[in-house]
Order: structure tokens, then C-alpha cells, then sequence
């Protein structure tokens, strides 16, 4: 692994990193729940809610919380704090001419855009506070797009060499 060379952070891969790490908490605290109670109960959720829907119960519902929510908000975060070089990276990294945390983060806004998107297509947008977190959801992935295409974090994020 190289590090990349030190550049001066703008405040708005700060805000980034914060959005990440925020998106991180949700996922491990929501996607864990879902994995210790796959009926769904600890949510207020019932399995009635996932008729029609490729599973039965949240278990996978969890799993791809944790993961996609949790963990790579968090490597998300550290890369966007780091800039680490990777050789494993290297075919994102140059595809995109951006260090891989930079499109790590694009991603993370893309999947939570499309986890909405295909929510309310299976299982629709009750009225309430499911709608309004569904909302409040697809514009936090928004703004985390949004925040990655600035120039100033493209910049940022843009290979040296």
C-alpha cells in the first residue's frame, strides 16, 4: 500500500466522511437488529411486509445493511481520510483516474438511490414514518452523490500520478 501525497481536505470531503460514518452507524444499528431478529419485530415490522418480496424474513435484509451500509461507509470514510493506494484498486483507480474512495463513495450514494427505489417497488411507501425515513433516505444518498462529483472532492480524490 502507498499513501498518497498530503492535500489540503476541502470542507466538503469532511462533510463526506461525516455523512459516511453517520450512514455506518445506521447500517450497523439497523442491519444489525434485522440479523439478531429476522422477524422483524424490533422494527415494528412484520414478515406480512415481505410477501411478494425474494425473501422471507430480514435476515438478508441485515446482511446487506451491515454491509453496505456499515462496512463500506466505513472503509469509505477512512479512504476518503487517507487516500491509500492499493494495488488491488488499481483497475478502479484507473478507470476512474480517481483514488477508489472517491468512487467507494459514489457508490454508497447509487445504493442507497436504488435499496429506495426497489423498496418501493416491492413493498411501497406507507404512510408515515416509513415514508418519511424512505425520503429522508434516497436524499441522504443524494446529497453523498452530490458531495463526491463536487470539483473540489474530484480534485481531491484524483490520482497524482
Amino acid at each position: 500500500m502507498t499513501k498518497a501525497s498530503p492535500r489540503s481536505r476541502p470542507a466538503a470531503v469532511y462533510v463526506l466522511i461525516v455523512l459516511e460514518l453517520i450512514l455506518a452507524f445506521l447500517g450497523f444499528a439497523s442491519g444489525g437488529n434485522f440479523v439478531a431478529d429476522p422477524t422483524g419485530e424490533s422494527h415494528d415490522m412484520d414478515l406480512e411486509t415481505l410477501e411478494g418480496t425474494p425473501v422471507g424474513d430480514y435476515l438478508l435484509v441485515g446482511v446487506f445493511f451491515v454491509t453496505c451500509y456499515g462496512i463500506l461507509p466505513v472503509l469509505v470514510a477512512s479512504g476518503l481520510w487517507r487516500l491509500p493506494r492499493w494495488r488491488w484498486t488499481d483497475p478502479i483507480n484507473k478507470w476512474t483516474k480517481q483514488n477508489w474512495a472517491w468512487t467507494a463513495a459514489g457508490t454508497t450514494g447509487v445504493i442507497l438511490v436504488v435499496w429506495i427505489a426497489v423498496e418501493v417497488i416491492y413493498i411501497g411507501s406507507p404512510e408515515g414514518f416509513p415514508r418519511m425515513l424512505q425520503i429522508i433516505m434516497t436524499l441522504f444518498g443524494i446529497v453523498i452523490l452530490a458531495l463526491a462529483f463536487l470539483p473540489r472532492v474530484r480534485a481531491y480524490a484524483r490520482l497524482t500520478d
